[in-house]
């Protein structure tokens, strides 16, 4: 059996899956800036505020991913998203007390 075929085919449905999936990242990257996550050993001030902003957008993802699922779980889905949105309220509000009490 000659693969030679089916490897090209794949190789170019990976090429066009890869494409489409950059162009959907350049296109969240111009809507929104990109927060990534600081190491432990370069935190400072500005570090751990950017750490929260990178953790409740990671928050928001996953109450969105929650939200959008099929399954109840016995109620524990609802639980964990509740949760999630508590923890979300509690890094918006150490964020806001950061702002207004300058280190």
């Amino acid at each position: 059996m000659n693969l030679r075929p089916l490897g090209a085919a794949l190789g170019l449905a990976a090429f066009f899956v890869g494409g489409s999936v950059a162009t959907t990242s350049v296109a969240q990257a111009q809507t929104a800036p990109i927060v990534t996550p600081v190491p432990a050993w370069m935190r400072g001030e500005r570090g751990s505020a950017r750490n929260l902003i990178y953790v409740r957008r990671r928050l928001e993802a996953m109450i969105d991913q929650l939200q959008h699922d099929q399954h109840d779980y016995g109620g524990y889905r609802v639980q964990a998203i509740t949760s999630l949105q508590q923890a979300r309220a509690q890094i918006v509000e150490a964020l806001q007390y950061d702002t207004t009490h300058g280190h």
